[in-house]
């Protein structure tokens, strides 16, 4: 019963996409009661909540090897990045890491299911 379904290894390069997607969903909790978020506008604490869901159910999905969540994490960080924009916030070093993430899951799509 040595059936490779069930013995699918995780690439360490996953493993380490899932703790910094960790870490980044528990830093945009900050964003969602920050007083500049609600300075800017009510919807913003609103997104920012609805896209910390999001991406743990991403992290989660990348977390299985689902191929589905490497494509709905990079639309997110994507859409993170432009509503940074249009409140005035976003800084090029603020699309660093996420740009590294994508670059890097794009890299081991073929892992992924």
């Amino acid at each position: 019963m040595n059936d490779t379904r069930w013995n699918l290894e995780k690439p360490a390069m996953i493993i380490a996409l899932c703790v910094i997607g960790l870490i980044n969903a528990i830093q945009m909790i900050n964003l969602v009661f920050s007083p500049m978020s609600k300075q800017v506008g009510a919807i913003y604490p609103a997104y920012f909540a609805f896209s910390v869901a999001l991406s743990l159910v991403c992290i989660a999905g990348l977390w299985l090897l689902r191929r589905w969540a490497a494509f709905a994490y990079t639309v997110l960080l994507i859409c993170n990045q432009l509503v940074l924009m249009k409140m005035g916030y976003w800084e090029i070093t603020a699309a660093i890491i996420p740009g590294a993430i994508i670059l890097l899951l794009f890299k081991h799509l073929d892992s992924l299911r």
